[in-house]
């Protein structure tokens, strides 16, 4: 053990290891992070899309729709706005990151949406969504009107715009 070059190539050893040891870290996390975090945002998306995809029918006329639907919209200006063409708009950011029309169904009127504008990668307005479905559903039972689900709505990206519209 008197040796140095046993002690040399120690230290040598130990230095290499210091100089690559931290870049294959650093590479592998980065890695690993990276598709994890692709797996989380697809996952996420997919149930985002299912939720804005949804559909309410009103078994009524569209003008008692339109009715009802104007009620729950006016109780909260801050989420929702009536647009212009009798659409309605819900609110991330702007009044119209969301567009949300009323449509003549076999049934009566069916409550969908029809775009969606995307901040960070993905659309925001699903939370508010749900909201409006839940307050135009519990409306429509306070007016005696019967509510159900409609068929189910799929929504492309436009790459350009960054908007998803229905199909």
């Amino acid at each position: 053990m008197n040796n140095p070059l046993i002690y040399i190539a120690v230290i040598g050893a130990i230095l290499v290891l210091a100089i690559f040891l931290p870049r294959w870290v650093r590479r592998s996390t980065d890695r690993a992070g990276g598709q994890a975090g692709r797996r989380y945002a697809t996952t996420r998306l997919t149930g985002i899309l299912d939720e804005l995809g949804t559909t309410l029918v009103l078994h009524t006329s569209e003008t008692t729709a339109r009715e009802v639907v104007d009620g729950v919209v006016l109780q909260q200006p801050r989420k929702f706005t009536r647009l212009e063409g009798g659409d309605y708009g819900i609110r991330f950011v702007e009044p119209d990151d969301a567009i949300v029309r009323l449509v003549d169904d076999e049934d009566g009127a069916r409550l969908e949406v029809e775009r969606i504008r995307e901040y960070l990668g993905v659309p925001n307005t699903s939370e508010f969504w749900a909201d409006l479905r839940s307050g135009v559903s519990a409306a429509a039972h306070a007016r005696g009107i019967a509510v159900s689900p409609g068929r189910p709505l799929h929504h492309r990206r436009d790459e350009a715009t960054g908007t998803w519209m229905s199909d």
